[in-house]
């Protein structure tokens, strides 16, 4: 097609010739002259026309044009994304096209999915290399997100957050803050990346830093940068999830419960470090490799280096027989992994324990285990955490172990005497069946309603019903008194195990909202101390109104 000058330039010439020829013409008829000045005429109105055309592109700004129509993804609701940061879990089979596909829709690049994760959130969106023909917004905000792009679509940021408020109710609780009304989350994100190759995501919280946090703080929950320039290997630095639990890594809107399992207490939530990380083999192996500063557990209000000493941390999570034809289709969903954690740590009496320490909570979110104060970290730590998931369409099962060694010292105990080096060890499992009832796709990272509620359509959403079943066994050191060697922990103020059984049914309006219930039980061993958590068994009733954006 011509541009408008270079119209308008052959309109001028056309008209120029237009008029030589008409002076050589005066001889001939009227009808013949009158025809030439018909023509004349309309030459004048077209460059008219294109002058106008002219000055609008020189002064007017370039009309928005719509996305260049693509094929929709095979299934809409598991989409193969390229996520910020490191990929804890594998892309999906279901369509997998290849990182830099041209042919990748922008819908199927930047909305939350069900494979890839990040805590609180998933984002992702189309690299310039993914996208050549693409005409893409450089201001989109839908039910996705909100998102700013360059021109170039080179540089990019994504606007969201998570919500989550609750209604906790308990039958014969111990203590009278058990029931209550709480903001569970709070977490606005800002994510994307620049020159293609280098991710970011920052992400504060302004809720609850743990689940038996009593009071709300703000605080970091992820900050950091990531480079990634080839999907097999990429660097991650800053404070983010640290790579050991399948549970832990799972994004906190796409978990099913209103909590994590028992296990999370064993499992540091966030760290500050530097990570390597990448996807092998075909799409078939994802491992990560960490060196932290040392954190507690199950708090994203962590990652300052308090000088005890790094930590390593480790994952390594596999789908055998992915894409494997001679293998039965029944099989592909099966995921394998491991994850854990070493380090070597020092006494440092001026740390707080509570900044080492995180008190143990159970399935509702309350304590029922706390740490002495003035109880010091000192030796060897380590945690190891095998791990088995396995997804059939709206069907997914899953078990966790983890075992928790950690080296103290309980010389600076308070009301305590003869204390010394010692350790403790704790053990924790859980075993989950997750079920999509509705039919979509059911995986690690949430639910998308196919059919969004309308009721004129008669449409009802996306519902979801699953079951849990975990166990936590506290070592016996922890509660031998401080002059045998022992950390000195009541076994009637504390539990010395918990069995919980767990039920959440989920509604899932749209991709934004999700209401849900979940009914928990919990049975302790030990503790039955008045005005106490442990007084009774736990059984609760948590509500929860959920935004996702």
């Amino acid at each position: 097609m011509l541009t408008a000058s270079k119209a308008f330039r052959g309109l001028l010439l056309g008209a120029f010739f237009l008029q030589w020829t008409s002076h050589g013409l005066r001889a001939m008829d009227d009808e013949t002259a009158k025809t030439i000045a018909d023509l004349k005429a309309q030459v004048q109105t077209l460059i008219e026309e294109v002058k106008k055309i002219k000055n609008q592109d020189r002064g007017s700004p370039p009309v928005t044009r719509l996305r260049t129509p693509s094929e929709e993804p095979a299934n809409p609701t598991i989409i193969p994304p390229h996520p910020i940061g490191y990929t804890p879990f594998l892309p999906s089979k279901t369509s997998s096209p290849p990182k830099k596909n041209p042919f990748l829709s922008p819908e199927s690049k930047e909305q939350p999915t069900m494979e890839q994760t990040v805590e609180g959130t998933t984002e992702f969106a189309p690299r310039s290399e993914q996208q050549p023909s693409m005409d893409l917004p450089m201001v989109d905000i839908s039910e996705k997100g909100m998102i700013f792009r360059s021109k170039d679509n080179h540089h990019l940021i994504r606007l969201g957050g998570l919500l989550q408020l609750d209604d906790r109710q308990f039958v014969d609780p111990g203590t009278t803050d058990m029931s209550k009304f709480l903001v569970r989350r709070a977490r606005p994100y800002a994510s994307g990346y620049f020159y293609d190759d280098w991710e970011y995501r920052f992400a504060p919280e302004f809720a609850l830093s743990s689940p038996n946090a009593t009071s709300y703080s703000t605080t970091i929950a992820d900050a950091f940068i990531n480079f990634d320039t080839v999907e097999e290997i990429q660097v991650q630095a800053g404070k983010f999830t640290v790579p050991v639990g399948l549970e832990m890594l799972t994004p906190v809107a796409f978990i099913p419960f209103a909590e994590r399992s028992l296990t999370s207490n064993l499992i540091p939530n966030r760290d500050l470090g530097v990570m390597a990380h990448g996807i092998v083999f075909s799409e078939k192996l994802s491992w990560a490799a960490m060196v932290g500063s040392g954190s507690r557990n199950d708090t994203v209000q962590s990652g300052l280096d308090y000088g005890t000493g790094p930590v390593g941390y480790f994952r390594l999570f596999c789908q055998p027989f992915r894409d494997e034809p001679e293998v039965p289709e029944e099989l592909h969903g099966l995921h394998l992994g491991v994850g854990g954690s070493i380090g070597w740590q020092t006494e440092n009496r001026s740390i707080s324990s509570s900044n080492l320490f995180q008190n143990y909570s159970t399935d509702g979110g309350n304590t029922f285990l706390s740490f002495p104060n003035g109880l010091g970290v000192q030796g060897e730590v380590w945690r190891i955490s095998p791990q088995l998931y396995y997804n059939n369409g709206p069907v997914s099962v899953w078990g966790e172990f983890t075992a928790e060694q950690q080296g103290v010292n309980t010389a600076g105990i308070y009301g305590s005497s003869g204390g010394g080096f010692t350790n403790y060890q704790t053990t924790a499992w859980d075993v989950e069946v997750d079920w999509v009832i509705t039919g979509e796709p059911c995986s690690l990272g949430g639910v998308v309603p196919q059919r969004p509620l309308d009721f004129s359509s008669g449409d009802i959403g996306a519902w979801e019903l699953a079951f849990r079943y975990d166990g936590l066994a506290a070592g016996a050191n922890m509660f031998r008194p401080v002059s045998e060697g022992g950390m000195g922990i009541s076994q009637t103020s504390n539990a010395t195990g918990v069995n919980g059984a767990s039920l959440a049914l989920n509604w899932y309006p749209n991709r934004i909202i999700r209401l849900g219930v979940t009914v928990e039980y919990n049975a302790f061993t030990g503790g039955g101390a008045p005005n106490t958590v442990v007084e009774n068994n736990e059984l609760g009733f948590i509500t929860r109104l959920q935004l996702f954006y």
